[in-house]
Order: structure tokens, then sequence, then C-alpha cells
């Protein structure tokens, strides 16, 4: 018998079960060659994003199972659509490499820093939030600019987004590594 939380159906905790569902409505649409309903599903779902924050603190329900959960459906969404937007040629290879290895690197140093019994840093930087503005700015050009292909001013914009994204990622990055690098290497903590 599967036994869930008490408190993993509040509305912030639903609103993280619909973006996570979002995912492969997203991919399939954008696949079956209706990238402007692939776009109108993007859009729902980064709504959302920002709505069950604000219902988690509003409400005060914020859980442990939504603090894990509300990242990793942000972290499928944009995957998912810089991906596409690859396979599209409408995102750079050089984008999914730098993304894929700071969401990689903070993956691996939560399970280090767990490990070690140590606190893991939960609240992103200034420049983190910075980053995910830019990518999801990115993201939602690049699928505009796929679904109204005649536009090059929009491709222009699309390219001044990806180049802003990628400087935004990489300072993240970097800061990330200042900031809370020591713990990789820090001894774990003692259990009494």
């Amino acid at each position: 018998m599967l036994l869930v939380p008490s408190n993993a159906w509040t509305v912030p905790n639903l609103l993280t079960y619909l973006r996570l569902l979002s995912v492969p409505v997203f991919v399939l649409l954008h696949l079956g060659g209706r990238p402007g309903w692939a776009l109108v599903v993007f859009l729902a779902a980064a709504l959302t994003d920002s709505l069950d924050g604000l219902l988690a603190r509003v409400l005060h329900q914020q859980t442990r199972l939504g603090a894990f959960l509300d990242p990793l459906a942000d972290k499928l969404l944009m995957g998912a659509a810089l991906i596409v937007l690859f396979v599209e040629h409408e995102a750079p290879l050089w984008m999914i490499a730098l993304v894929a290895f700071r969401d990689g690197s903070m993956a691996v140093g939560a399970v280090v820093v767990k490990r070690k019994g140590l606190g893991i840093p939960a609240s992103p930087s200034r420049v983190g939030k910075y980053a995910t503005f830019a990518l999801t700015c990115f993201l939602v050009l690049g699928l505009f600019d796929e679904t109204f292909t005649d536009s090059p001013l929009l491709h222009a914009w699309l390219l001044v987004a990806g180049y802003f994204t990628g400087l935004c990622v990489a300072i993240s990055t970097a800061q990330y590594f200042l900031r809370w690098g020591y713990l990789w290497v820090a001894p774990a903590r003692r259990v009494p």
C-alpha cells in the first residue's frame, strides 16, 4: 500500500503536479506539429510556477514534498523545451550543455552534501533567479519564433536573449561553486 503524506494534496502541490503532467503534453504537442498549442501549454505551466510559490507562502502550505517537486518540475519543463528547441534548430547545443552542467552540478552537490549530513542551501541566489527568468524568456521567444517563423525581428531577439541567458547561467554556475563548492569537500557531520 502506497503511503501518501497528508500534506501532499495542498493547492501549491496540485499546481506542481499539473506542471509535471504538462511536460509530456508539451513535448507531444510540439513533436506532433502543433507548436502553437505547445506554446500555450508552456506558458500555462510557467504561470503555475509563479503561482504555486506565491500560494505556498500566502496559504502557509509550504511542504518538503513541494520544495522537492517544484524545482524538479521546473527543470523538466525547461529541459524539455530547450531540447525541443535544439531539435528544431532554435537553441544552440552550448546552451543545453551549460544548463545541463549547472543543473547536474547542483543535483550531484545536493546528494553529496545530504549524504554528509550537512545543510543543503535551498534558496536561489539573485543571479540564479535572473538566469531562470532569462532562460524562461529565451524559451518563450524560441517557441514564439517556432510558431511564427516569418519574423526576422523575433529571430534577432531570440539570438540576443540566447547570449544573455548563457551569460546569466554561466555567472550563476560560477557563483554556485564560489558560495557552496566548499561543501563538496567539507568533512561529514558527526552524529552524536
